[in-house]
């Protein structure tokens, strides 16, 4: 659904029903350079059991206008808005990789709308390779290959995803493909910037969980162990048979392990 932020257009897919802020809510914030089609499977899966669901596309990705934000505190305080905007009051978030990070900056400000967090893929900061960093300034088609290499583990590169005839690394390139040249430069920049994730993370009050790939060559597991022992009563979980890109690379268990979470911590009517 298209809906208007500040005065500029911005989307959000909805996983195919109508959004009902009357109901308890799930945000899904996607990761650098990506957008809402990242969530198609897990969107649709609450979105169909009573829950309504917002994946925005940030400012700057696919569908919602630019400019791109220049930090991850921008990125939450946007997020932030869309929630007081569409009515948002019962709210589970759910982020990966540098949406991790924005969910960990807007949950550290305990707003009282927030039920649940769940981090996928990330730490408390994400450093970014400046070969990479370089490229996505200079070369975006070589940083978009680097991301994609870099990003899926041995069921992304042997095709093996759950989706007959379709390629996890097709997908993902297209969908940077998609996003504007600027887009995956200003997040990765964002990401390497940012330094508040253990203030953040010391600060969250709502239950917290964290999955990790266990094939992760992008955000170390030692990365992903600290962000979990920051979180005050952290539960974690590592999804061994995947790389970075848990919730393409392995549906089904992370589709059990953020439903058990969000039943749980906010339930339906």
């Amino acid at each position: 659904m298209y809906f208007e932020l500040a005065g500029k257009r911005a989307f959000a897919s909805t996983g195919g029903k109508p959004f009902d802020a009357s109901k308890p809510t799930v945000m899904f914030i996607h990761g650098s350079a990506l957008d809402h089609t990242f969530w198609g499977l897990h969107s649709r899966f609450f979105a169909f059991r009573q829950y309504s669901v917002l994946c925005p596309d940030l400012p700057g990705h696919t569908h919602s206008a630019g400019p791109c934000l220049d930090s991850i505190e921008s990125m939450a305080d946007w997020v932030a808005d869309v929630v007081a905007s569409l009515g948002v009051t019962r709210l589970s978030l759910v982020g990966h990789s540098q949406g991790c990070l924005v969910a960990l900056e807007l949950a550290g400000r305990q707003p009282e709308f927030l039920r649940s967090v769940s981090f996928i893929a990330s730490g408390c900061e994400t450093p970014v390779n400046q070969a990479l960093l370089d490229a996505a300034r200079d070369d975006p088609p070589s940083a978009v290959a680097m991301m994609i290499g870099w990003g899926f583990g041995p069921a992304g590169h042997f095709h093996q995803g759950r989706i007959p005839g379709a390629s996890m690394l097709a997908g993902g390139r297209r969908t940077m493909d998609s996003n504007s040249a600027e887009a995956l430069y200003a997040d990765l920049r964002a990401c390497n910037s940012y330094r508040n994730g253990r203030g953040a993370a010391a600060s969250i009050l709502v239950p917290a969980q964290v999955i990790l790939g266990g094939k992760d060559r992008m955000t170390p597991r030692k990365a992903g162990l600290a962000l979990a022992e920051a979180l005050p009563g952290c539960v974690l979980h590592v999804v061994e048979e995947s790389g970075h890109m848990v919730p393409i690379e392995a549906p089904d268990p992370c589709r059990a392990l953020l439903s058990e979470f969000v039943f749980r911590h906010n339930p339906r009517d």
